[in-house]
């Protein structure tokens, strides 16, 4: 748990097809149900907190609205994993950051992928090739 910004959730080459997203958010759905308003956080980075339950809807919230922008980016044409960083990330995506990035994208395009919110075919270069159900 990280007070600032979300961990990294990512799709490695190893598993291809895994859905890290939608296990994490079910994890931070089922802590949160635990979380006390007096628990201390002790977060790997930056000083301890107070407010699991908060933080954790917080960042809950935060992929879900990334989702939502994923799928209004879909409305207008399908698009590879590495075509919706803006959506995800609201920022420009540097080349250090690059790897990282596309990890997480393709997590988020997983999940909607696993959750049928989104199809996919085979695209350029061997990419997946994203569209919403017809």
């Amino acid at each position: 748990m990280i007070p600032g910004i979300s961990s990294s959730i990512s799709v490695y080459p190893t598993e291809p097809e895994a859905d890290p997203l939608g296990e994490w958010l079910e994890s931070c759905r089922e802590l949160r149900a635990y979380a006390l308003r007096q628990h201390p956080v002790l977060p790997g980075h930056k000083l301890p907190f107070r407010g699991l339950a908060f933080r954790l809807s917080q960042l809950i919230e935060n992929h879900e609205h990334a989702l939502d922008r994923i799928e209004a980016e879909l409305r207008a044409r399908p698009v590879t994993a590495a075509e919706t960083f803006d959506a995800i990330f609201k920022r420009t995506i540097g080349a250090g950051e690059y790897g990282l990035a596309l990890g997480e994208a393709v997590a988020h395009m997983n999940h909607l992928h696993r959750t049928g919110r989104v199809t996919r075919a085979p695209g350029p270069g061997g990419t997946w090739l994203y569209r919403l159900p017809d």
